[in-house]
């Protein structure tokens, strides 16, 4: 079944600050790994489906983002993807496992929507992705394409009940060779510290189709790769001495020819060159 290449197409990153840059010399590293399945899909008209036959979409994902700063106002990118997609039902089952989208980007920074005054930041991103995978497999590890995706950040540091928290806000868009459809892509992110060295951070993001993908299966309820997804992400970090750890749920709220389900994630985070990237 095709909706686990859809989601691929939709990944979330982890939480990240992308109106920041980070000072030269300084970089984190930070390992992810997402368990997504689901037993319903989003039907071409956004109505709420079961997947036939008992069916189960299932997605393990392993994610290493690398972020590093050439200058203080440029920051270079490495996103890259190990995973896992599957399809079962009481009939038959199908999966494959192997590398999936890599992805390499740059980051400048740039004056909020051009006229924003301090605190607030910006950036502009460029982010270029290609397959690494079989792209006409049953099971694609992708959705069988390169992309570019070029982006707009702002976000700025604040108070809430006393504590130091962030919000970020972004909007881009990402065009895509192959059968997938170009889309326009937003996210907002916030974050806030507590005590004892705990972070929480709560994430929605939008996927937009543009209308431009392939109608494969017109009937069924998932027979294009024009799609649409909104996701919700909450995690709490922990610091232990040099690094944190983060664990947190996930869940697709709507969508169109996509399927609809949410699991746990847990992920490192490792600094290097500095502290100064967990206080933007």
């Amino acid at each position: 079944m095709a909706c686990a290449a859809l989601l691929l197409c939709g990944a979330v990153d982890a939480a990240r600050a992308t109106a920041w840059v980070q000072r030269k010399g300084h970089g984190i590293v930070i390992v992810q790994h997402d368990r997504w399945d689901g037993t319903s899909g989003f039907a071409n008209d956004h109505q709420l489906f079961r997947f036939p036959y008992g069916g189960n979409s299932y997605v393990n994902q392993t994610n290493v983002y690398a972020e590093y700063g050439v200058t203080d106002r440029l920051t270079v990118i490495g996103n890259f993807w190990l995973n896992e997609v599957g399809y079962k039902n009481i009939y038959s089952s199908q999966s494959n496992f192997g590398f999936g989208d890599q992805e390499v980007g740059v980051r400048y920074k740039v004056r909020p929507l051009g006229f924003l005054p301090a605190p607030w930041v910006g950036a502009v991103q460029l982010l270029v992705g290609m397959p690494t995978y079989n792209v006409n497999a049953a099971q694609r590890l992708g959705p069988g394409g390169e992309s570019v995706e070029i982006r707009h950040a702002i976000g700025r540091p604040y108070r809430l009940l006393g504590r130091w928290s962030y919000i970020d806000m972004s909007g881009g868009i990402r065009f895509r060779t192959g059968q997938a459809a170009h889309e326009l892509r937003f996210d907002a992110t916030h974050g806030t510290t507590l005590w004892y060295g705990f972070t929480v951070m709560e994430e929605f993001s939008h996927i937009q189709s543009l209308n431009n993908g392939l109608v494969y299966n017109s009937g069924n309820p998932i027979g294009s790769t024009n799609y649409d997804l909104t996701k919700f992400r909450a995690s709490l970090l922990k610091r232990l001495g040099p690094v944190s750890i983060q664990a947190g749920y996930e869940r697709d709220l709507a969508g169109r020819n996509t399927g609809a389900g949410g699991g746990p994630f847990v992920g490192l985070w490792i600094p290097f060159g500095g502290p100064e990237h967990w206080a933007p």
